[in-house]
């Protein structure tokens, strides 16, 4: 009895020790994350309440900050123009994913296009924006082409036409990720028993019965993970396609919130306001993944 008491101190002893060599471990990440991101949160937050322009000492004011972003025109075009981009995922999401199906079955030359996919993710939004923007000119690689093709009544100033910006804008963001989202589909697809697809082709499963009876319901779970980071990062992470494309304009036609945030911080020193969007634009983008969670959560009961 007592060796089993000794032997039970033991592991007692060693489980604190392993414990103790984890924290230490994970508090150098845990550390920054606390400086770098908790402490930032919480001091945006206090001061989406002030008046404050960066330099002199914040004044409080109150909820007039959301006040006066409930009654700004701008920031429900941005919003506006946030959700045209939400409401191109799907796009998003097909082209990757049939992209994705198409290597997966080896098409001819599918090794060369596995790579060729790919590349266009791993330059920079900066790098993306000013080769499009150069492309998309007036007197751009593009018009010139359409003119030699005998089309030039399509010419037009895709990126200075209010009617054509945010389009324009879509599909070159559309160019830069899909890459990214053919990788994770990949993976998806070669973590389903390649069984499950023989017998569809076999049943003579083809086209788009092949893909929403067969494909979809085997990446669920792939799908539900892509679609909340590309809903995300439609409202978090396309500052510098509209900062090297369009600036927002012409006019307000791809003004994002987050990029009137940039305007409202640091063009205009409005700090505090600057703060108010960025609550704001956290709160939308919680809530609208919430919201998809539960969505998600509810179909599979």
């Amino acid at each position: 009895m007592a060796g089993v008491v000794k032997h039970r101190i033991r592991l007692s002893a060693r489980s604190r020790s392993t414990l103790l060599y984890a924290c230490l471990f994970l508090a150098p990440a845990c550390l920054l994350l606390v400086i770098f991101r908790l402490l930032p949160a919480v001091s945006a937050f206090w001061h989406a309440f002030t008046q404050w322009d960066g330099v002199s000492a914040p004044q409080p004011v109150g909820l007039a900050n959301f006040a006066e972003l409930l009654g700004d025109g701008v920031f429900w075009t941005a919003l506006r123009n946030n959700g045209i981009l939400v409401a191109s995922v799907p796009l998003w999401i097909l082209v990757s994913l049939v992209l994705a199906l198409l290597i997966y079955q080896e098409v001819p030359g599918w090794r060369f296009f596995r790579g060729a996919f790919f590349l266009p993710s791993v330059l920079s939004p900066v790098i993306v924006g000013t080769l499009f923007t150069a492309l998309l000119r007036v007197d751009g690689p593009a018009n010139q082409l359409l003119q030699a093709l005998g089309l030039g009544a399509a010419a037009k100033d895709w990126l200075g036409n209010p009617a054509t910006a945010l389009p324009t804008l879509v599909l070159v963001i559309l160019w830069s990720i899909f890459g990214l989202g053919v990788i994770v589909f990949l993976a998806g697809l070669a973590a389903v028993p390649s069984e499950i697809f023989e017998a569809a082709r076999i049943d003579g499963a083809r086209g788009w019965a092949y893909l929403r009876h067969i494909v979809v319901p085997s990446l669920r779970h792939v799908l539900e993970f892509w679609t909340v980071n590309l809903i995300v990062w439609s409202f978090t992470s396309l500052f510098a396609f509209v900062y090297v494309m369009t600036s927002g304009g012409p006019g307000y036609a791809t003004m994002l919130v987050e990029y009137n945030l940039y305007l409202q911080a640091f063009e205009f020193n409005r700090m505090g306001y600057a703060c108010a969007l960025g609550t704001a634009l956290f709160l939308m983008v919680f809530g609208v993944v919430l919201l998809q969670l539960r969505l998600m959560t509810g179909e599979k009961e």
